[in-house]
């Protein structure tokens, strides 16, 4: 054979080898690409750290924690019936969107739509923000402010104020917690001042990801509107809290509360379904709580 021809298949040995070497290579730079893709899919959205469950606005129908991630947003529709002892139950349809903003900010609207008596008309519109003093963990207890400005839609309801202090933690076992502490001034009619506290804890009892969750809830007010009715409502109320996520997005929360005292209504049914869009930025995700180690 002449030293041309043995040239000749050299050469196109090496050029086989060139491309079965490339093809090697994307091929398994399209199956790492797809792993990275699946996982990543499976993450939860975090915000600064926080458990995933802490960084959606809510842990429960009553009680909200922490803040929502940079430019994600969550969209609430909830009802709040009330079954008084005395007199007619009333029943509260309540709107709201919040959106994360940078540097541990969120703001929000809400509108209360009230069904009382057999006639149904706007309650309120309310302006809310929250800050989260530090990034998850921190600081003992993740403590955020949040303000809120409520204007009356109703002749009985005046403009309102509130200042709240939310605090909130992930123990061992997956169990989570949040308390808010709130403060809340009326600027018409009576301009009374009223305040009180709401705490829920919650567990996991369907994993992977933490699809139902079961725990307890309460509420104490000092001093409160009753929705369509004249006078106040104050004291404890105080049940089970469930939540199911149905999908990754959506969360439906259920607490059905007992009032302890004759100004509390005998029974208070709060239903929520939330819904959660947008992302976290780069580098803010984090595995379902099942998997995190404690």
């Amino acid at each position: 054979m002449s030293a041309r021809g043995v040239f000749s298949r050299v050469f196109l040995v090496q050029v086989l080898a060139s491309v079965v070497c490339a093809w090697s290579a994307i091929a398994q730079e399209a199956v790492t690409h797809n792993v990275v893709v699946q996982a990543e899919a499976e993450e939860l959205p975090s915000a600064y750290g926080a458990p995933p469950d802490l960084s959606h606005g809510r842990i429960s129908t009553l009680t909200k924690s922490y803040v929502l991630s940079p430019f994600s947003f969550e969209f609430e529709a909830g009802y709040e019936g009330a079954v008084f002892r005395h007199g007619l139950p009333s029943q509260l349809f309540r709107q709201e969107i919040e959106m994360g903003l940078p540097a541990r900010v969120t703001v929000g609207i809400q509108n209360q739509i009230e069904h009382f008596a057999g006639e149904t008309r706007d309650r309120s519109f309310t302006l809310e923000a929250r800050y989260a003093l530090a990034n998850w963990n921190k600081l003992p207890l993740n403590p955020a402010i949040s303000a809120g400005y409520r204007f009356g839609l109703s002749n009985a309801l005046p403009d309102s104020g509130e200042l709240a202090l939310l605090i909130s933690h992930d123990f061992p076992h997956l169990i989570e917690w949040a308390m808010n502490i709130f403060v809340d001034r009326e600027f018409g009619g009576r301009q009374s001042t009223s305040a009180g506290f709401a705490q829920s804890v919650e567990v996991p009892v369907l994993l992977p990801e933490e699809k139902l969750e079961v725990g307890l809830e309460m509420q104490y007010r000092s001093c409160g509107e009753a929705p369509g009715r004249k006078g106040t409502t104050k004291g404890l109320a105080i049940g089970p809290t469930l939540a199911w996520r149905p999908t990754k997005n959506a969360r439906f929360d259920l607490s059905p509360l007992i009032g302890t005292s004759d100004h509390t209504p005998a029974v208070e049914v709060f239903g929520l379904f939330s819904f959660s869009f947008g992302g976290p930025t780069a580098g803010e995700v984090e595995t379902p709580a099942s998997a995190r180690s404690h």
